[in-house]
């Protein structure tokens, strides 16, 4: 057992192939735990791997455990096995350096701290898509005009997500309404992208087959263009500005 006959101021054991302790130095005694096997000084959750390895019978380097200290508290270190020919084990337990097991635990609380700050970005996340709802709600309003007539005015871009909102709601306030005519009115929208026209479509169509007359007012050029590259076959009227489109229509209502 030359490691034992060394004086090193590491803990060593002397162990047979049941795993029993034969033998300790006086760093063993005074550091860790007593036991009757080399078990007893590692914690439990350390057990089962250590079992794996040292029942191999092989040459072990620096085999990562939590041991346990003569006090109780648990020890991060390295287990190192050397077995004789005649089966002894010689068991050395070293713990590992100080600096390492405080970046162990500063990794430990960042994770943790990740965990929460992951959860407040989640939160965040769907107050934000809460609030962005919303905003797409009041960016759509359903005015009714008169008994028979509803201006819908539409703000700023429009995207899949933005259509899909904003054809849930008006469809359903359409629904609930005693009007005929509904004027959509472009004045005030951005940029149009493609997912946006083919869900402005299905808006549309959806309302077309719920019987409402439909009125599309205030394009800009730039939306000419895109509208006509989606080659729209729905009966739709189409008016140069909102002034024209109500002149137009309470003429014809009041005649």
């Amino acid at each position: 057992m030359p490691f034992l006959k060394t004086g090193l101021a590491i803990p060593i054991f002397a162990i047979n192939a049941e795993l029993e302790i034969l033998k300790v130095n006086d760093m063993a005694k005074s550091m860790l735990a007593n036991g009757l096997t080399i078990l007893d000084v590692i914690e439990e959750e350390s057990r089962p791997k250590a079992v794996l390895n040292l029942l191999r019978f092989e040459p072990i380097q620096a085999l990562e455990i939590n041991a346990l200290s003569s006090t109780g508290s648990i020890l991060l270190a390295d287990l190192y096995v050397a077995w004789s020919e005649e089966g002894i084990g010689e068991v050395l337990i070293v713990e590992k350096d100080k600096t390492m097991q405080k970046v162990s635990e500063q990794l430990n609380k960042l994770r943790n701290r990740l965990n929460d700050t992951n959860f407040e970005l989640l939160e965040a996340k769907e107050t934000a898509e809460e609030l962005l709802h919303q905003n797409i709600k009041l960016s759509s309003p359903f005015i009714e005009v008169t008994e028979t007539i509803a201006l819908i005015p539409i703000y700023g871009g429009l995207n899949q997500t933005k259509t899909e909102l904003i054809a849930s709601t008006l469809s359903r306030r359409a629904y609930l309404s005693e009007v005929e005519t509904l004027i959509l009115d472009f004045t005030a929208v951005g940029h149009i992208e493609e997912s946006g026209l083919q869900g402005l479509e299905s808006l549309l169509r959806v309302l077309q087959l719920l019987g409402f007359s439909m009125v599309i007012a205030g394009l800009h050029p730039q939306h000419v263009k895109e509208w006509n590259d989606m080659n729209f076959t729905l009966d739709i009227r189409f008016m140069k500005s909102l002034k024209s489109a109500m002149e137009n229509l309470l003429a014809v209502q009041n005649s």
